[in-house]
């Protein structure tokens, strides 16, 4: 196991499909970025199980989380290449609004991509005195994982 290499937590990079651009638009400044799925068991308990309970998957939950820091785009006129909080915060109010998810493609480095179409479910930020701004956000994806660009030519 001496040949092993490595994988830099650094290219675990997110980007999020902007429609207006028809390009992947990067969230910058992330310190960490993960992926949890949560099999949601049913349980049922009767008296053909003899009392004993048993449990079957009933469905999947898939979760990108992500930790990053702020980034100041006034001076170059607000929405910029790249995006942070700000947009993060007006995605998740489009969300609410319109109800429609937004393509996510995650980066795993040399594993490839991982792409989601999905809601931010959770986004909060911290100022802390002596320390830079921060913020966190959960993203919940309405479906399985997929290796293939759903925006890439034909």
């Amino acid at each position: 196991m001496a040949n092993e290499k490595n994988i830099p937590g650094h290219e675990g990079t997110l980007a999020y499909w902007d429609t207006t651009a028809s390009a992947y638009k990067p969230v910058v400044c992330l310190t960490s970025s993960s992926v949890q799925k949560t099999m949601n068991m049913l349980e049922k308990v009767n008296m053909c199980t003899q009392g004993q309970t048993v449990r079957k998957p009933q469905s999947l939950d898939r979760t990108v989380s992500i930790e990053g820091e702020f980034i100041d785009t006034t001076e170059v006129g607000g929405v910029s290449a790249q995006a942070s909080y700000d947009e993060l915060d007006a995605l998740q109010e489009a969300h609410l609004e319109t109800g429609i998810p937004t393509d996510w493609r995650l980066s795993r480095g040399p594993m490839g991509y991982r792409y989601f179409s999905g809601f931010i479910s959770d986004l909060s930020d911290s100022f802390q005195a002596g320390e830079d701004a921060t913020f966190t956000a959960s993203l919940t994806s309405q479906g399985k994982f997929s290796e293939t660009d759903p925006h890439a030519a034909p």
